[in-house]
């Protein structure tokens, strides 16, 4: 009993210490600039009520005959975020699933924005996967508001719309879809391209790690063993510029409010020093943007400002 117990405890302590080696590993990637993808708190349980199974009819009454599944859910590995989907089959037999969740992966994304020969704007999308993460990259789900869009195809992969979800509702949303050949393993990056006519603004992206699917058993799991696994939430948020539409009959004055009105937003981000938001809150006010475009030369040379802030601003000529 008492090295069951032992046994118990540090599986906890264990659990503990991975949480807090991501949760470093995220602050680390903060501190040095841009702000991580952020996930939800999610907790996965086994259900807590479930319905029996029909195994059968009784041969005399005609009734139908119950089973127990005992459907449950194992955590394997957390820092890779697998576990085992287990129930009792038809057959009297433990059947198992392996499934992944999708948010054991720590990364960050930037992104810059320049004019191209046909006059659009081409969008170049770097993400790195860090060392931290316990899963690879599969997917990139970037959200757009222009009609225009196109994506370069990746090596490896595919490229295509992403289908509307209660996650992923508004724009128009294109996937990167990673081969298990050309997923990107933790410490590497990956770049990814779109072009548009569309000058740069604020849209949502967002990434999936591990692997997507499940090998079945010859029988599907019980269904309330199945709605416990979350769809799409467990997909790690960020936010990048994009191709927006709206901004493009827009003044320089009215695109100078657009950025103004941002900045906040870009600190959380990390993509301004405080320093610098100062300044450019005082001097956008102005409308002084000769003095805006010589100082985001200075400032994205020294670091005070990122390449998305930069090119946003650079947009406004």
């Amino acid at each position: 009993m008492l090295q069951s117990l032992a046994f118990e405890v540090l599986a906890v302590m264990t659990k503990v210490l991975s949480f807090l080696t991501v949760a470093l590993a995220v602050q680390a990637a903060a501190a040095q600039g841009r702000l991580p993808f952020q996930k939800k708190q999610i907790i996965l349980k086994s259900p807590t009520s479930y319905e029996k199974r029909i195994l059968q009819s009784d041969s005399k009454t005609g009734e139908p005959v119950y089973y127990d599944p005992k459907p449950r859910l194992v955590l394997l590995d957390m820092k890779s975020g697998k576990y085992a989907l287990r129930w009792i089959g038809y057959d009297g037999k433990e059947k198992t699933i392996l499934y992944q969740r999708h948010d054991a992966i720590n990364a960050v994304i930037s992104a810059s924005v320049s004019r191209i020969a046909s006059g659009q704007y081409l969008y170049v999308y770097i993400i790195k996967n860090l060392a931290s993460s316990g899963q690879d990259l599969s997917e990139f789900a970037l959200q757009t508001f222009a009609s225009d869009v196109k994506a370069a195809p990746i090596r490896e992969g595919y490229v295509g719309p992403f289908s509307t979800n209660r996650e992923m509702k508004d724009g128009t949303w294109i996937s990167f879809g990673l081969t298990n050949r050309g997923a990107v393993v933790p410490g590497r990056s990956i770049e990814f391209k779109v072009r548009s006519s569309a000058p740069p603004g604020l849209v949502e992206c967002r990434i999936a790690g591990g692997r997507f699917g499940m090998m079945g058993v010859g029988e599907e799991m019980p269904q309330e063993l199945e709605n416990v696994l979350p769809i799409y939430e467990d997909w790690p948020k960020g936010y990048t510029i994009g191709p927006t539409d709206h901004l493009m009959p827009l003044s320089p004055t009215e695109r100078v409010k657009y950025l103004a009105e941002g900045l906040a937003r870009f600190r959380k981000l990390g993509w301004i020093t405080a320093t610098a938001l100062g300044w450019y809150e005082r001097t956008l006010r102005s409308n002084n943007l000769d003095e805006v475009f010589e100082r985001a030369d200075r400032d994205f040379r020294t670091g005070n400002i990122t390449s998305e802030v930069y090119d946003m601003i650079q947009a406004i000529k």
